[in-house]
């Protein structure tokens, strides 16, 4: 008779764990997970904190840290990936205000490279805002497709303009003396050449392309 296996434990099994391979952080009302070397790799608080000679742990084996858990996401954010950020809103330009919170962060978690980068105002000179400007005239409707990070902005203006009128009156030769031949110059004789003064829609086209030197935030491309 074949063995009968013994019916599963009531008991769920809990997965095996290897202290130390991930860090829990109670940032005020949050809870962060992550691992060590995320933590330890940028910033000499976490090595401090982490090395065992605070005695920190909290008895569920997590960290309290007394930060504000919005700012600190940015934070942790830059440990994982090394990339610097970039708070910018193409109608309300950079979010300085973001910048000096986090700067006191950095400085508090002990992250040279970031604190430096919003030190010295380094993100400024990673976007790039650039304007192309063009004229058209006569143009009572207008109609393009440009790609999403394009802004247009148009700004009409009604201009007196001189028009050529066709010694013979034809209308299709109106503003076009090239179109008049012989018997139009013929019929124009000496006479001066006659205009007739319009008014004519002038609208200036303004384009605004906000471009982002994306590896200046990834690591070691700033320095």
């Amino acid at each position: 008779m074949a063995d009968i296996p013994p019916p599963p434990s009531e008991e769920p099994v809990a997965p095996s764990f290897v202290k130390g391979s991930q860090i829990v952080l109670q940032v005020g009302e949050r809870r962060f997970v992550t691992t060590r070397g995320t933590l330890t790799g940028g910033s000499g608080y976490f090595e401090g904190l982490l090395s065992g000679c605070w005695g920190d742990e909290q008895p569920d084996g997590s960290y309290f840290i007394d930060a504000d858990p919005v700012l600190f996401d940015h934070i942790l954010r830059y440990l994982r990936r090394g990339v610097l950020p970039v708070f910018y809103d193409r109608s309300k330009g950079f979010d300085h205000a973001l910048y000096t919170l986090l700067l006191e962060e950095a400085k508090y978690f002990q992250i040279p490279r970031l604190e430096k980068w919003i030190a010295d105002k380094m993100y400024i000179q990673v976007v790039k805002v650039s304007y192309t400007a063009e004229e058209l005239a006569g143009a009572m409707s207008h109609s393009v497709t440009l790609p999403a990070d394009v802004e247009v902005e148009y700004h009409p203006a009604w201009k007196n303009t001189k028009v050529y009128i066709c010694p013979r009156g034809i209308p299709v030769h109106r503003g076009r003396p090239e179109a008049c031949g012989k018997l139009c110059k013929t019929v124009q004789g000496d006479a001066s050449v006659e205009y007739e003064e319009v008014l004519e829609l002038q609208m200036m086209v303004v384009r605004r392309c906000t471009i982002v030197d994306r590896d200046s935030c990834v690591e070691d491309r700033c320095e």
